[in-house]
C-alpha cells in the first residue's frame, strides 16, 4: 500500500450531541489513525473565539506527514465546540458554561457538559500525550504555551517563543486528561494579521515536533529559537470603556521590552484624549499578547495585554 498522508489515513467518526430545538443536535468530529502506543490527541476549537488558525495548524500537520511517520496512534478533534466556533464566541447560549472548565462532563446534563462528556470518553480516556490548540482570536495575537506538573518537556517540545505555568483545573480538558494518567499541554499561539500563516506553520512544526520526541511520530529535527520560560505573569487591563490604540502592534508579540515601555493606550471614546496607558510592568517583560489594532473597549476589565516577567528566565 503507497504511503499515504495522515490526512488521507484518518478514520472519521462522527457524535451528534443534544443542541438546541431547530438544531437537534450538533455533529462533533474525531478522527482515528493508527493502532499502536502510545496515543497522542490533537484537539482544536475548544473555545470558539479563538478562530480557525488552530485547526488549520492540526490540518496542516496532518496533511504534510506520512503515515510511515505514525509509530502509535493520533485521535483528532478539529472543531471540538462547533455551536461556538459558528457564534465566534467563548461558549453557546444554551448554558453560558466554558467547554475548558466542564470536565468530566455529563451525558444527561446541558450541551457543553454533554460535549465534555463526549470528548471525555471517546478522545482523553485512554491517551497519553495531549495538545490543546487554542490560539489567538479576532482580537489578539498571542505565542506561548501553558505547562503543568509533568508537562514540562512536553511543553518544550512545541517550541512557541514562551512558555509559561498554566491555571491546573482538573476540570479543564489538560486538568481531566492529567487526571486520567495523560501528559498535556494547553497552546496559545494564533490571531489575526499580517503574519497568521506564519504562526500557523510554526505551530504545526511544533505539533510535529512534540509528537516525535514523545513516541507518537518518528522524530524530527527541532526548528527555531530555545522557548523562554517565564516566571510571573499579568494581564493588563482596561479601567473605564474606551478605544484602546496600540503602541506596539502584531509583530511585537513575543518580543522582550524593558520595564516602562508603552504597549499601548487607553483613549475617551468623545475626546480622544488619552485617559489610561499601559506599559511593561518588568524589568525584562516578554508581551506574551497583544490586542494589536485600534479597538472598541465597550466595558472596564477588558484584557489588552499579557506581560510575562523574563527578567530572570531560562530556556525551556
Amino acid at each position: 500500500m503507497a504511503d499515504q498522508t495522515l490526512s488521507d489515513a484518518i478514520d472519521w467518526k462522527t457524535y451528534p450531541v443534544a443542541a438546541g430545538l431547530a438544531s437537534g443536535h450538533v455533529p462533533v468530529h474525531v478522527g482515528t489513525v493508527g493502532n499502536g502506543s502510545p496515543v497522542g490527541v490533537l484537539i482544536a476549537s475548544v473555545h470558539g473565539d479563538e478562530g480557525p488558525w488552530s485547526t488549520i495548524a492540526i490540518n496542516r500537520m496532518l496533511g504534510s506527514a506520512k503515515t510511515s511517520e505514525l509509530t502509535g496512534t493520533l485521535r483528532v478533534v478539529p472543531v471540538a465546540h462547533p455551536l461556538a466556533t459558528e457564534a465566534d464566541a467563548r461558549q453557546t447560549e444554551f448554558d453560558l458554561l466554558d467547554l475548558n472548565n466542564s470536565f468530566p462532563g455529563d451525558e444527561n446534563g446541558t450541551h457543553t457538559q454533554r460535549l465534555a462528556r463526549l470528548l471525555a470518553e471517546k478522545v482523553l480516556d485512554g491517551s497519553d500525550v495531549v495538545l490543546d490548540v487554542h490560539g489567538g482570536g479576532s482580537w489578539n495575537v498571542n505565542c506561548f504555551v501553558y505547562r503543568f506538573p509533568g508537562s514540562h518537556e512536553l511543553a518544550s517540545w512545541i517550541r512557541t517563543p514562551l512558555i509559561c505555568d498554566g491555571p491546573d483545573r482538573p476540570t479543564s480538558l489538560t486538568g481531566y486528561a492529567r487526571g486520567q494518567g495523560a501528559t498535556g499541554v494547553w497552546i496559545e499561539m494564533g490571531g489575526r494579521g499580517e503574519w497568521e500563516e506564519e504562526r500557523v506553520e510554526a505551530v504545526a512544526r511544533g505539533l510535529r515536533h512534540a509528537l516525535g520526541k514523545a513516541g507518537v511520530m518518528t522524530p524530527v529535527d527541532a526548528e527555531g529559537a530555545d522557548p523562554i520560560v517565564a516566571g510571573a505573569k499579568v494581564a493588563l487591563t482596561t479601567n473605564a470603556p474606551g478605544i484602546y490604540r496600540p503602541a506596539i502592534r502584531e509583530r511585537g508579540v513575543g518580543s522582550v521590552v524593558e520595564q516602562g515601555t508603552l504597549i499601548g493606550e487607553l483613549l475617551d471614546p468623545v475626546s480622544s484624549q488619552v485617559i489610561q496607558e499601559f506599559v511593561a510592568p518588568y524589568e525584562r517583560t516578554c508581551l506574551a499578547l497583544l490586542r494589536p489594532t485600534i479597538a472598541r473597549i465597550e466595558a472596564p476589565g477588558k484584557v489588552v495585554a499579557v506581560a510575562a516577567d523574563v527578567t530572570e528566565a531560562t530556556q525551556g
